[in-house]
């Protein structure tokens, strides 16, 4: 499982971001207690998790490395990939929503 600071990390490179940017953009002014955030020394409290969360489009159990789903989209297609494996009417329905999802937003 990784732990809060790798996710930001992960997050914060990902987007292409400095140290500085992610503060200035979440009105952090402390660097000291930021740095500690990223080098594991110390977790944010629920409501700077949420910011974060809510700043790089991510749920906060992704952000505190409890969920490998990034966001509520993506549970949704994990919870209709493991429906649609059934060999039932729910995975029927299961299938087209996937394949209607995967033309709407592949194409």
């Amino acid at each position: 499982m990784e732990s809060f600071s790798e996710r930001l990390i992960h997050l914060r490179h990902s987007n292409n971001l400095t140290r500085q940017q992610v503060r200035e953009s979440l009105n952090i002014n402390n660097v000291s207690t930021y740095n500690r955030w990223e080098n594991g020394s110390r977790t944010p409290d629920n409501e700077i998790i949420v910011r974060f969360a809510n700043f790089f489009k991510v749920s906060p159990m992704y952000m505190l490395g409890f969920s490998h789903l990034m966001n509520g989209e993506e549970f949704l297609l994990d919870v209709l990939e493991n429906i649609e494996s059934e060999d039932s009417t729910e995975g029927l329905k299961a299938k087209y929503a996937l394949e209607e999802y995967r033309k709407e937003f592949t194409t």
